[in-house]
């Protein structure tokens, strides 16, 4: 059942429009594409188009939104992969359409919630966001601080933010009609769970390629004919080779100076961090009166314990209270704090006044505080203070170097100027990649500096771009080696070995595709295998959204798996071989004995259906106000930039 319980973890509005108040790692601030200067309106909902003068009423979409929901969903992707797409193959695969859709999906609704008059006051969105458990600080109280941080990091506005908040209290408003409780028919929960829950255990044999091992050499008529055929698999990519700038906080920290002052009145200021403060294991005893407290505190002098002697005086048998292990800052400022932290072991000689009472104090066990000194803590500091200043210095480089730039048109000239070292790299490809295709480019803003050359054309200068971590960088593309199909004598090695590398494949699959049909004619499995100098696993049960990789059962095995009969055999293509499988057993779902699933089951089914109404609903909702998109202003502002 892990599928549908994948998604039915999700909330309604996680569904709609996922917003950062679930979660702060959807939220990129990389551009890939670089377009001009004013936001231009690439789609409209609801309103009334006059010709000449423009929309009346309704909702824009502009192109700034949409560019920041299509980088938001490469920062996924980046996080998810390690690697961030190319713009070309960021458009191939329609990212920007489905940012765009997001964008008009997420307006339709604020619309929505204009026109149905639905308000949401600060006091409710204030209070939604006190309890977002992501900006709970020490003991779960909102933290202020945590949340500017928060913010900060995932580099979002508190008025943006607040913004997303309100919308998403709108909408739970608007769609609370849509209650999940028994939505799902009984019938199909049964029969969905016993779906879900059904395992099978399979024999399996992997058939590597590799057990082909007589290939012959192709002739030359066979390698030409094939290489005509696959030319394109045996591109030279295209290489450029570019050099430039790049700005980091690390290059300007040996620039920045802490004199010993700043040094001395950091530390003087945060003297408290570096130390432990002295706690003591307090008891006391608290009474109405300075003259019971004496009365204690004579009954100890005299031998007593301090429980006795309030006992006796106080007349209760839990006159002592035990304040347990405390700082002085636990306790309330003023008499107390100060008489119980300047008294030593034992009891104080003399009782303590506080607004409270009288408080007759017994210090049990003393354990000093710690401290470090100056000397032991200057070089953290000194690097802290850096740390603080370096941002700023950084900015000013940045900005003198963009100036200057602009005024030489030159990087030379201008990394010149600035004392400032231009780095270069010859001839790689769009992944960072040398001829041979080991990895040069490596190192800070790797991807972000390919990414850049291979965005500018040759002879020229990207803008001054800045990387997710914060760097900043130029490029100047010095040399552009267009891609080219290469003669057959150049590559004549990899042909070979790619066209023999398909003729094992086309043998071993023969050889598969045999084992199948003896398999699938009654021969037993494991005899199959061991004429094939193999060997016959058998997996554990599995679900159908599971899998055995141990032995050998992948998920598209997996699917093979289940739509097997009893006793029958199929065989599936995966990496440089094949695995054949053969359903051995089913394991059914028992719908009594695991009756507790099936109701927890059910209620996740009911959100999924309650989800897809309020999907239908936004489709009716967009039907009803109308959307109007322009489609060439799209394509223009992502197409891509031309060299």
């Amino acid at each position: 059942m892990n599928n549908f319980r994948k998604y039915a973890k999700y909330v309604v509005l996680t569904i709609l429009f996922g917003m950062l108040i679930i979660s702060f790692g959807l939220w990129g601030v990389g551009d890939m594409l670089r377009m001009g200067g004013r936001s231009v309106e690439v789609a409209h909902v609801g309103g009334t188009h006059i010709p000449l003068y423009g929309w009346v009423g309704g909702a824009p979409v502009t192109i700034n939104e949409v560019r920041e929901q299509f980088n938001r969903q490469l920062e996924a992707i980046q996080r998810q992969t390690g690697q961030r797409p190319e713009p070309e193959q960021a458009l191939r695969y329609g990212l920007h359409v489905r940012a765009l859709e997001e964008v008009i999906q997420r307006t339709v609704l604020d619309y929505a919630i204009q026109q149905f008059g639905l308000v949401v006051s600060d006091a409710e969105v204030r209070a939604a966001i006190a309890r977002n458990p992501a900006f709970a600080g020490t003991g779960g109280a909102f933290d202020p601080l945590l949340y500017r941080n928060r913010l900060q990091q995932a580099r979002i506005s508190e008025a943006q933010y607040v913004i997303d908040v309100r919308r998403e209290i709108a909408a739970s408003q608007l769609f609370g009609v849509v209650r999940p409780e028994g939505l799902a028919p009984k019938s199909l929960r049964d029969d969905v769970f016993r779906m879900e829950g059904e395992k099978r255990v399979a024999q399996t044999v992997y058939v590597p390629d590799a057990i082909v091992t007589d290939v012959p050499k192709p002739t030359a008529d066979q390698l030409n004919t094939y290489f005509e055929a696959n030319k394109t698999r045996f591109q030279i990519p295209e290489f450029r080779a570019f050099s430039y700038v790049l700005l980091t906080v690390d290059d300007i920290l040996p620039q920045i100076t802490i004199t010993p002052d700043q040094l001395k009145q950091e530390y003087a200021a945060r003297a408290a961090q570096f130390g432990t403060p002295e706690k003591r294991d307090v008891d006391q005893a608290m009474t109405d009166s300075e003259d019971k407290a004496k009365a204690v505190i004579a009954g100890v002098k005299g031998g007593k314990s301090l429980e006795d002697a309030a006992k006796e005086v106080l007349d209760t048998t839990d006159g002592v209270i035990k304040l347990g292990t405390v700082t002085k800052k636990d306790l309330p400022p003023g008499p107390l704090a100060d008489g119980v932290f300047g008294i030593p072991e034992g009891v104080a000689p003399a009782p303590i006044q506080s607004p409270l009472g009288w408080h007759v104090v017994r210090v049990n066990k003393i354990e000093p505080g710690t401290s470090q000194s100056f000397d032991e803590v200057k070089d953290k500091l000194e690097a802290e203070l850096k740390a603080q200043q370096a941002p700023d210095v950084l900015i000013k480089l940045v900005t003198d170097f963009e100036r200057l730039l602009s005024k030489t048109q030159s990087l030379k000239a201008a990394a010149e100027d600035l004392g400032l070292k231009v780095k270069t790299y010859e001839n790689v490809d769009s992944r960072g990649q040398d001829a041979s295709g080991k990895q040069v480019v490596i190192g800070a803003a790797a991807a972000e500096l390919v990414q850049a050359a291979f965005s500018t054309r040759e002879s020229a200068e990207s803008e001054l771009l800045e990387t997710q971590k914060g760097e900043y960088f130029v490029v100047r593309t010095d040399r552009i080696t267009p891609a080219r199909v290469p003669a057959l004598a150049e590559v004549e090695g990899k042909v070979t070995d790619a066209w023999q590398a398909e003729e094992r494949r086309k043998l071993a699959e023969a050889k598969v595709k045999e084992a199948v049909e003896k398999a699938n004619s009654g021969t037993d499995l494991a005899t199959i295998a061991k004429d094939l100098g193999l060997e016959v696993r058998t997996t554990n049960a599995v679900t159908r959204f599971e899998a055995d990789q141990g032995n050998y059962l992948n998920q598209t095995a997996v699917q093979a798996l289940f739509k097997l009969e009893p006793g029958k055999t199929q065989s599936v293509r995966t990496g440089e071989g094949s695995v054949i499988v053969r359903l051995d057993k089913t394991e059914p779902v028992d719908l009594a004995k695991d009756k507790e699933a099936v109701d927890r089951f059910g209620k996740q089914l009911d959100t999924m259906v309650a989800n897809d109404l309020i999907l239908q609903l936004v489709s009716a909702l967009r039907a009803k106000f109308g959307v109007t998109v322009d489609e060439p202003a799209f394509m223009a502002a992502f197409r891509p930039q031309q060299q």
